[in-house]
């Protein structure tokens, strides 16, 4: 009786594991296998185009030529190494520089931002899925997923071990 409730634990482990797994790698890799980064959206700036706990996926673009006036762009902040991404409303040829503003904000933003700030053009956004990335890279998270893999391990064993107890009994 223990050792078949072991089996069907250890199943459903296994399948939770897998899952986890194929999750995190999907989220992490997939996009960088295709070319594009993905950043979550964090505040309600872009509005209804891209909502909070939305994950955009950005692909690089290095010249100045290769951004236009209607381009949603994902720039780093000048004044930390944060993100942010703002549609493109004007250029300014002159200094190379992009007034921004957010679809949700009624006015452009304060200062135009330097082409050297710009990291790439959205390609696409995932709604929501920027709360499960977000959540991923937390301490809680990583310490529930290091909890599944080692009950999932020790039980692997006990069942390895029973098993094996079985054959030579």
């Amino acid at each position: 009786m223990k050792n078949n409730r072991m089996v069907k634990i250890n199943i459903l482990l296994t399948a939770i594991v897998i899952c986890v797994s194929v999750v995190m790698v999907g989220m992490v890799y997939f996009p960088r296998l295709i070319g594009l980064d993905a950043f979550s959206i964090e505040t309600g700036s872009m509005s209804p185009t891209i909502n909070v706990g939305s994950t955009v996926f950005v692909r690089r673009y290095y010249r100045f030529e290769d951004y236009a006036v209607g381009d949603i762009v994902t720039f780093r902040n000048t004044e930390s190494s944060k993100y942010f991404t703002h549609r493109i409303v004007d250029i300014n040829s002159n200094d190379k520089s992009f007034v921004t503003k957010g679809d949700a904000n009624a006015s452009a933003d304060p200062e135009p931002t330097s082409y050297e700030f710009a990291y790439g053009k959205v390609e696409f956004s995932i709604p929501y899925v920027g709360y499960a990335v977000s959540f991923l890279k937390s301490t809680p998270a990583k310490i529930c997923v290091a909890v599944i893999y080692i009950a999932w391990i020790a039980i692997e064993i006990e069942v390895f071990l029973t098993e094996r107890k079985k054959r030579y009994d």
